[in-house]
């Protein structure tokens, strides 16, 4: 089966863009014997925040999927945006606003966000609203993600960074 060229470009980027995730887990999981604690901390961070903006990604995606004049959707776009907001709450940094979140707790809220996104995208491909080949693509990134992301949370606490 012949790829348009958006979804082999949509493809290759998506997983370049698991790499922040990977590289998050596997620095944590290094940590301390081969890379120091607080550059695999860096790296925790790092895809965490990046986390954030691939909800905040997302959820324009399918908002931008919603709008389109041509499909009838009955979809509203303000789950999403009600996403993108506690993406941005899960990325503050400790304290922001007397608001505090620990480092695991943290990524599990762009877990479960990114896994509530994918059920979104997942529904509007089965409407015909965005292209069966990226549902397949969106299930693959998040598994990846997923598992990435509890790796990571899973060593944050057993560091006992909660």
């Amino acid at each position: 089966m012949q790829q348009l060229p958006q979804h082999e470009e949509m493809t290759r980027l998506g997983f370049y863009g698991l790499i922040p995730f990977v590289a998050g887990a596997v620095a944590l999981w290094l940590s301390p014997w081969i890379i120091p604690l607080h550059i695999a901390l860096d790296f925790h961070q790092i895809a965490l925040v990046y986390g954030g903006v691939v909800v905040v990604y997302l959820a324009g995606v399918n908002s931008g999927a919603i709008l389109t004049p041509k499909l009838k959707s009955t979809s509203s776009i303000i789950p999403g945006k009600l996403m993108a907001l506690v993406a941005l709450f899960a990325i503050l940094p400790r304290g922001t606003f007397f608001f505090s979140l620990g480092a695991a707790w943290s990524h599990l809220v762009i877990l479960i966000l990114l896994i509530y996104l994918l059920m979104r995208d997942l529904a509007a491909v089965s409407d015909g609203i965005l292209p069966r080949w990226y549902g397949t693509l969106r299930t693959r990134l998040t598994f990846w993600a997923g598992l990435s992301i509890l790796m990571i949370m899973s060593r944050l606490l057993l560091l006992g960074f909660y």
